[in-house]
């Protein structure tokens, strides 16, 4: 979601002076396609009306045509990106002109210039050439651009369009752009919103923050541009850059490529100026094919990739101690003979597997694909469809927060856990948007649809349903080991989808090019963190939890036990709540713009535009009752109450302080209290309604008997518990 647009009522006036050496219309479709535009005079100069101009994209046979308006101007937009094409321009009685090998940038029109003589018999001149699109008059704003030959040849490491966009002179490193946080651009792939809408893991503003496997693989990108200060109200949501991207299209040759690429520590330097570098180790393997042609020659097209990504390296290079080792280097104090009893005794006593605790592999396996097709309906209409699809996760080591257990050294000399302790970040996406380009008489229309659902929850990697957490301490207060899941997976869920819809339209009259439109943009997102609900427990030493253990063993259903330090555990408290609790969002942003492009002289072109963009908020929050009847002092020391259950829009105001909540109810996801703000996206954290019982020193249950418990029940300690908090 885009901050820029989110404000209660956002009006952005835009007007500039374009000097150039011809005057044009701005792009009309500047985030999927391009355009051509020009004049056509006769021998001595002056302007010819009338003309038939016609453009042909060579490879696929796509035609478009226009008609030179009274001021012998021509405009042709919605045109395929990239090339080559012939451009030509006629009229009865004069000679054909062609200009070939002529390639299109991403939201650029391409000016051109025609004189045609008068002919004496049939013939037709060739200009062989292409027109610099730097110089082109439509550039009314830093842009950068790069074509396929361009991305098919310059390096990458990670495969991501990061690797590309950083072309860019305004660009300042992990995705920003002109000073601004990455969080502040927008990134579109044919025309659809591409971002990291909520906001979580955010590393360089775009979608495969969370894993690092790039959603769309660059060889099925044919064009990417860059637009950090465009003047077009058509073009926004941004305070960065705008980054858009189209996809490759099939053409009347069938083409086709297998590739797979490898990469590991050996292709890493290990001098950084006269430093040693260890670049650890590695391998990551790329394997993929695509291909591309004509279902019906000129009018239907197709392409389709499809990519594998293995990334294999150390999730932690801590070991443990074989025994008299120092506790220094990569060596732990946390002896494997110790973790290696722990496991077995865990197998065959409660049939839980810990998994490994030394050489744990991180692994990200990634598989994008993408399908694309291309429809000529007519020389009038073009029908475009893309969907894509990613499936990706990533190994995560276990968090060391003490909100459940006590605190760990998670990547340190002190402490060692088992694989089955840590978790996976899952980053699963699936993207569809179709696109119609019409031409009817001197006006033009495109239409986008387009929808994106995204899950980027957590994924345990021990056992479902959840065995409880416990953490064992060397003696000293100081954490050693752990095992069972990770203590903030499970029920750690974000799913969120974004439809969105946009029609523009243009006018072309003498001297005038009048656009207008519309879209709306519908965001909903389901999030659940519910940590704690498999339960947790601390243990002073190895010889306390076998005690505790042991004795259950003995006997499942004593009433007195050894204790723990510490013991919680968590449940729901609030009315109508389902296991795991969820926080919905939803929010509605609908926009609106007209933009008018004066040409008064040939060289002079003069834009005025203006857009208003209108959020509006759902009501999903949910009310903490006991927080409403509470009173306040604002900086006045005025006596304030707040509603928890507001939303941005509503009448009633958000609560702004949040403290301990005694009812623990689920706070809305985006008030002040639970609400993040960076750059342009707002990120939204939701609390679980539920309490969690924090026990430092009681008799307590047996492990066996609280795992997996859901719903609304809980299991009390044997013995009352002395202490009690709510968080």
């Amino acid at each position: 979601m885009k901050h820029v647009k989110r404000s209660r009522f956002v009006c952005a006036i835009g007007a500039f002076l374009a000097l150039a050496l011809s005057a044009s219309q701005t792009a009309a479709q500047g985030v999927t396609t391009a355009a051509v535009t020009g004049v056509v005079k006769d021998a001595s100069g002056g302007i010819m009306p009338g003309a038939s101009v016609t453009a042909v994209h060579q490879p696929s046979g796509t035609s478009y045509e226009s008609v030179t308006q009274g001021d012998g101007r021509f405009y042709i937009p919605g045109m395929r990106v990239g090339g080559p094409y012939t451009v030509s321009a006629a009229l009865s009685g004069f000679t054909t002109e062609a200009k070939n090998n002529l390639t299109l940038s991403l939201g650029v029109a391409q000016d051109l210039e025609f004189t045609l003589k008068v002919a004496t018999l049939a013939e037709t001149i060739t200009v062989v050439g292409t027109s610099d699109p730097v110089f082109s008059s439509s550039h009314t704003g830093a842009a950068t651009s790069v074509m396929r030959e361009d991305l098919a040849t310059l390096p990458t490491i990670s495969g991501r369009i990061t690797d590309i966009t950083r072309l860019t002179p305004q660009y300042g490193g992990s995705g920003t752009f002109a000073g601004q946080d990455n969080r502040a651009n927008n990134v579109t792939v044919d025309g659809s919103y591409f971002n990291n809408s909520f906001g979580l893991g955010v590393t360089t503003g775009g979608i495969g923050d969370r894993t690092g496997v790039a959603p769309i693989s660059l060889e099925a990108i044919e064009q990417v541009q860059v637009s950090v200060a465009p003047y077009d109200v058509r073009q926004g949501n941004f305070t960065g850059a705008g980054v858009n991207t189209v996809t490759r299209s099939g053409n009347n040759s069938i083409t086709a490529s297998v590739y797979r690429r490898q990469r590991n520590g050996s292709y890493v330097g290990t001098d950084a100026a006269g430093q040693t570098l260890n670049p650890g180790t590695f391998t990551t393997y790329t394997t993929g094919v695509w291909a591309g042609g004509p279902i019906v020659k000129n009018r239907l097209f197709a392409f389709g990739l499809y990519e594998k990504q293995d990334d294999t390296r150390p999730l932690s290079t801590f070991t443990s101690n074989p025994g008299g080792a120092a506790a220094t280097g990569n060596t732990t104090r946390v002896l494997a003979s110790d973790l290696s009893a722990l496991s077995s005794f865990l197998s065959s006593k409660f049939n839980y597997d810990t998994g490994a605790f030394d050489n744990i592999s991180k692994l990200t396996p990634g598989k994008p694909w993408m399908l694309k097709g291309d429809y000529n309906v007519n020389s009038a209409n073009k029908v475009t469809f893309r969907y894509n699809q990613l499936n990706s996760s990533t190994d995560v080591n276990q968090s060391g927060s003490s909100s459940l257990g006590t605190s760990r050294s998670t990547l340190s000399t002190q402490f060692l856990t088992f694989d089955n302790s840590n978790y996976q970040i899952l980053e699963n996406l699936k993207s569809g948007v179709g696109e119609w380009n019409s031409v009817f008489g001197s006006m033009t229309n495109n239409l986008l649809v387009g929808l994106t659902h995204q899950d980027e929850s957590r994924g345990d990697k021990g056992q479902v349903p959840a065995f409880p957490f416990v953490v064992i301490g060397f003696g000293d207060g100081s954490a050693y080991t752990s095992f069972g899941n990770e203590p903030f997976t499970p029920f750690n869920l974000l799913r969120y989808s974004t439809f969105q819809a946009q029609d523009s339209v243009t006018k072309f009259a003498k001297n005038h090019s009048i656009t207008f439109g519309g879209n709306i943009e519908k965001f909903h997102s389901d999030n659940s963190f519910y940590f704690g609900i498999q339960s947790a427990y601390s243990y002073n030493t190895l010889a306390d939890f076998y005690a505790d253990a042991n004795g259950y063993l003995a006997n499942p259903n004593r009433t007195v036990a050894a204790a723990p330090n510490r013991f919680q555990v968590k449940y729901l408290l609030q009315p109508g709540q389902t296991t795991p609790p969820m926080q919905p969002l939803d929010v509605i942003y609908a926009g609106g713009y007209v933009q008018d492009e004066w040409r008064p002289r040939a060289n002079l072109t003069v834009t005025a535009g203006i857009r208003v963009d209108v959020p509006k908020f759902g009501n999903t929050a949910f009310d903490n009752p006991v927080a409403d009847t509470l009173t306040f002092r604002d900086q006045d020391g005025s006596s304030v109450k707040f509603n928890s259950g507001a939303l941005p829009g509503t009448t009633a105001t958000g609560m702004r302080r949040t403290t301990r909540r005694p009812s623990c109810a689920a706070a809305p996801a985006s008030s002040a209290a639970n609400r993040r703000t960076s750059g342009s996206r707002t990120r939204s954290v939701t609390r679980a309604c539920c309490t969690d019982f924090s026990i430092p020193t009681v008799s307590s249950p047996p492990i066996r008997s609280t795992r997996a418990r859901t719903g609304t029940s809980r299991r009390r300690p044997a013995a009352q518990p002395r202490a009690m908090s709510s968080t």
